[in-house]
């Protein structure tokens, strides 16, 4: 279930993001977008954590902090 959710999230942001980009024409990464992204990570990191996978959770967690760098960078900008 909290694969499904963390996902969706993660595909929300994304579709938003492209239409952003497609539709409005503006090519610079949005904090928001990064921050929703790097919170359906942390859910991914969470349900890797209570479901055992541990080699998944992993993965997901060097991907949240990654994104979580960025938005301290594009918050650090403002």
């Amino acid at each position: 279930m909290l694969t499904s959710f963390g996902l969706g999230i993660i595909c929300l942001t994304w579709f938003y993001e492209f239409y952003l980009i497609v539709i409005k024409k503006d090519r610079v990464i949005k904090p928001v977008f990064v921050g929703v992204y790097t919170l359906g990570v942390l859910v991914l990191v969470i349900d890797g954590l209570t479901s055992g996978s541990g080699s998944i959770m992993w993965l997901n967690l060097i991907s949240f902090i990654l994104s979580f760098a960025v938005l301290l960078v594009l918050w650090g900008k403002k």
